[in-house]
């Protein structure tokens, strides 16, 4: 939005504490985001494991990232024209069609699709 807008907000490159007026100021614009972000569907898998690189619910984040990924691919799927991801500054996440821009280059595993299909199978077994 900030792209797509023009707006400015400096302080979300900033990786620390920001002071009471600073967040008062981006108030509408975390609003705002809230909204988009609050109207999208989404599935939410459990994952009994602890979280870290060599867990399941990191195994599944890179090979859903990999497998729905269009960096560096032919657009099989390409993100809609007002996808906000589209006026992004940041090359990975333009070209993959995706926010989070770690395993975008890499490859899935074929399996992780089974194991994937038994995780939303025991969902709806609750």
């Amino acid at each position: 939005m900030i792209g797509r807008d023009d707006l400015k907000c400096p302080s979300w490159r900033w990786r620390g504490s920001q002071p009471p007026s600073v967040l008062a100021a981006e108030a509408p614009l975390e609003r705002e985001v809230s909204a988009v972000i609050g109207a999208m569907p989404f599935l939410w898998l459990e994952v009994p494991d602890e979280p870290g690189p060599e867990s399941l619910r990191a195994y599944f984040e890179r090979n859903a990232i990999a497998l729905l990924s269009n960096f560096g691919k032919p657009r099989l799927d390409p993100p809609s024209p007002t996808w906000l991801g589209g006026w992004s500054d940041r090359e990975r996440v333009r070209e993959s069609g995706l926010w989070n821009s770690n395993h975008v280059d890499e490859q899935y595993q074929p399996e992780f699709l089974e194991e994937l299909d038994a995780a939303v199978d025991a969902l709806e077994g609750d």
